[in-house]
C-alpha cells in the first residue's frame, strides 16, 4: 500500500512538472511573438468616416515595413509596427486627416521639395526616377559619393539644408517643404522631429537600416514608389534586380571576413547577422567573425570591436578579407595594411593578396545591393576583377 502511494505521489509531481514547464515555454513563446510584427493579409481602416478594406502588397525579404493597399488610392505604410503613414491621392489630403486616420503622418502621393536626411535611400528614388522629387539634403556635396546626387546639387537642383540634427528650419519653411524623410538617427534628437512637425512638415521615418538582410534593404523601394506614385516601377525594378543574384555560387568552399582596424588598434567587425556579412554569403562565402557573449547585442549593433588577437584566432584562416574603406581609407597598400597591427601579416588572405578595400559608395548605393554582391561574387571566382565596381584590391 505504502508503496502504490508512493508510486501515485511521483506521478503528481512528474504530471505537476510536465504542466509547469509547459506553461513557461508558453508564456516565453508569448513574449518572443510579442517583439515580432505580425502583418495581416487584409486590414480594415477608417477613412473620413468609412471602413475601407486593404490588402497586403507582398514583401519577399524587407521584415521592417509593410504595406496595405485599399480603394480609392490610398495606402498605409506601417513601419515595424510603430510609426504608420497615410499616402492619399492630392485631391484627397488634406491637414486634418492627420488627427482624423490616427496615423503619424498623412502623405499626399508625388510630393515634391522633399528634405532628405536618409542618405542610403536617394539611389532608390533615382532608380525609380523620381529624384527631382527630392528638394533638400542634409548631406553636403562634397560627402556624396553617388555621383548624380553630387551632380544635382552642384546644379542646385539638390540644395543643402543642414544636419538631421540641425536643419535650416527657414530655408525649408521658406521653400514649401512639406516632408522629411529621415534616418532612425533622428530618434535621438526627438526635438527635431517635433519642431519639423510643429512647422508643418511630416517626418517619415526610414528604418531600412534595421534590415539584416540585404534584398530587405533593397524592397524599400517600394515603400518609396508608394510614396512617389512609382509603384509598378518600384515592383518592376526590385524583380529585375533580385533577379540577377540567380547565378551559381563558386564551386569550392570559401571564407571571408569584413573588418577595419581603429585608432585604438582594435579590428572593428560586422556581426555575423548583419547585412554586410549577409552580402558575403550571398556572394558565396562563410562569413567568419569572433564571438561575443552577448549576442543578443548584435541586433543593436552592426558592428563591434575586438583585439586583434581575438580577430586573428577567429578569421586568420579566411580566403578572402574585406577592408571597411568608408571608415578607413588609409590602406592603400599591403605594406600600410601590415603597419596597422603585425599580426595582419601572418593572415592568410595577406599572404595570398586576397584583400580588398570596400568602396564609400556601397552605403549609399542602396539600389546596388545586387550588382554589389556580384562584385563580390567576381572576387571570389577571379573572374573580371576589372570589371568590379565597388571593390579595390589592395596590393
Amino acid at each position: 500500500m505504502l508503496k502504490e502511494k508512493k508510486i501515485i505521489v511521483r506521478i503528481f509531481f512528474f504530471k505537476a512538472f510536465l504542466f509547469f514547464t509547459a506553461f513557461i515555454f508558453a508564456s516565453c513563446s508569448k513574449k518572443i511573438s510579442q517583439e515580432q510584427v505580425q502583418y495581416k493579409d487584409f486590414s480594415e481602416f477608417e477613412f473620413k468616416g468609412k471602413i475601407l478594406s486593404g490588402k497586403k502588397i507582398q514583401t519577399s525579404y524587407a521584415s521592417q515595413f509593410c504595406i496595405y493597399e485599399y480603394q480609392d488610392g490610398i495606402s498605409l505604410i506601417d513601419i515595424s509596427g510603430k510609426e504608420k503613414y497615410l499616402v492619399v491621392p492630392k485631391e484627397k489630403y488634406s491637414d486634418e486627416l492627420k488627427e482624423s486616420a490616427k496615423v503619424n503622418a498623412v502623405i499626399p502621393r508625388g510630393i515634391e521639395n522633399i528634405y532628405l536626411a536618409s542618405s542610403s535611400a536617394y539611389s532608390l528614388w533615382d532608380a525609380l526616377g523620381a529624384e527631382e522629387k527630392l528638394g533638400f539634403s542634409s548631406i553636403k556635396e562634397d560627402d556624396w559619393y553617388i555621383s548624380k546626387a553630387s551632380n544635382a546639387m552642384k546644379s542646385g537642383k539638390l540644395v543643402y539644408a543642414g544636419k538631421y540634427r540641425m536643419p535650416d528650419y527657414e530655408l525649408l519653411l521658406k521653400s514649401g517643404c512639406k516632408l522629411a524623410i529621415e534616418s532612425t538617427m533622428i530618434l535621438h534628437v526627438p526635438k527635431v522631429k517635433e519642431k519639423l512637425e510643429q512647422l508643418g512638415i511630416s517626418v517619415f521615418t526610414d528604418y531600412s537600416s534595421y534590415e539584416d538582410n540585404p534584398l530587405g534593404r533593397l524592397e524599400w523601394i517600394k515603400v518609396y514608389g508608394e510614396i512617389s506614385g512609382c509603384q509598378e516601377k518600384a515592383l518592376s525594378f526590385f524583380d529585375s534586380q533580385v533577379e540577377l543574384l540567380k547565378n551559381d555560387a563558386p564551386s569550392k568552399k570559401i571564407t571571408a571576413s569584413y573588418f577595419y582596424i581603429n585608432n585604438r588598434g582594435m579590428a572593428i567587425v560586422r556581426g555575423s547577422e548583419n547585412y554586410i556579412s549577409n552580402m558575403l554569403r550571398y556572394a558565396g562565402a562563410e562569413y567568419l567573425c569572433p564571438k561575443i557573449k552577448k549576442d543578443s547585442e548584435l541586433k543593436s549593433r552592426p558592428t563591434f570591436s575586438v583585439s586583434m588577437e581575438e580577430f586573428y584566432k577567429a578569421c586568420k584562416s579566411a580566403d578572402f578579407l574585406f577592408y571597411d574603406g568608408n571608415i578607413d581609407s588609409s590602406c592603400a597598400s599591403l605594406s600600410m595594411l601590415k603597419e596597422k597591427n603585425p599580426l595582419l601579416a601572418e593572415f592568410d588572405a595577406v599572404k595570398k593578396a586576397n584583400v580588398w578595400c570596400a568602396k564609400k559608395t556601397i552605403y549609399q548605393d542602396t539600389a546596388q545591393i545586387p550588382k554589389i554582391i556580384l562584385d563580390v561574387n567576381k572576387i571570389f571566382s577571379a573572374s573580371g576583377e576589372e570589371e568590379i565596381t565597388f571593390f579595390e584590391r589592395i596590393k
